[in-house]
């Protein structure tokens, strides 16, 4: 019997880091603890990359943790953050569409904010996941509304070597064009803007959704902003947790006049 403490504390201390904070979430969720579980599990996300097994860094991995993380804000009463992890899962794996959507439908928020988000989920599955099965409502595809993009050229690419590592960065030039949804026409709003923005991203570190579209524009087109529905299928993303920034390849809407 005198071995069994020593015993113990060997296992304890053959236990990984990772396993270790995945038993103290489980401790502190089963006791009640949900502001301290979140934060549990806001750290297995954030360190994933470097102490998880590999099966665990697969992309379905990681959007089963945001889920826990959404269920967990709602027991603290924290829907907003409920809201942004959701919009983590779906987008780090689209195919979690219907297991994410099934979370907001749950969601304790007043009919009309619920309808908006069901709408705003609905149409990210779908345009992450096009064989996504969302319903996307009745005529819910044809709306359309005015809003502005900018045309994209990427001027300097560049690797730097920093305090916490190799760093990426891209300088780009931009035009800005505006859709108007009376007319169906696209007209530039102005001339290039040289060197108008920089994005940056860590060789070795998490992937920046801004860095990612900024790249994926050059030579065709960025918004920062949702895309209405009638243009939808022609955009690629969301690129950013929130349901905003889109790429294109060229301006949507082929029938409307683009007027240079």
């Amino acid at each position: 019997m005198r071995w069994y403490p020593l015993l113990f504390v060997m296992l304890a201390a053959c236990a990984s880091t990772w396993q270790r904070q995945q038993s103290r979430l489980a401790d502190d969720e089963a006791d009640g603890q949900y502001a301290q579980a979140m934060a549990d599990a806001r750290w297995l996300i954030d360190n994933a990359l470097y102490e998880a097994p590999t099966a665990d860094r697969l992309p379905a991995a990681e959007a089963s943790r945001y889920l826990h993380l959404a269920k967990l804000a709602v027991r603290a009463g924290d829907t907003r953050a409920a809201v942004d992890a959701l919009r983590q899962a779906l987008t780090v794996d689209p195919q979690q569409g219907a297991a994410v959507r099934a979370e907001i439908a749950h969601l304790p928020l007043p009919p009309a904010q619920l309808d908006r988000l069901k709408r705003e989920f609905a149409w990210n599955s779908a345009a992450l996941a096009p064989g996504d099965d969302a319903d996307l409502g009745p005529d819910e595809g044809s709306r359309c509304w005015s809003y502005r993009v900018r045309e994209v050229q990427i001027r300097h690419r560049r690797t730097l070597r920093t305090a916490d590592g190799l760093q990426r960065q891209v300088t780009y030039d931009a035009r800005p064009w505006r859709f108007d949804a009376d007319s169906g026409r696209w007209q530039a709003e102005g001339p290039w803007v040289t060197d108008v923005g920089m994005e940056i991203e860590l060789a070795d570190g998490p992937e920046r959704p801004r860095y990612r579209a900024v790249t994926a524009a050059n030579h065709g087109f960025l918004s920062d902003d949702r895309v209405p529905p009638c243009h939808r299928t022609a955009w690629q993303g969301p690129y950013d947790a929130s349901g905003t920034v889109f790429v294109a390849e060229r301006l949507p809407a082929a029938e409307a006049e683009v007027t240079p």
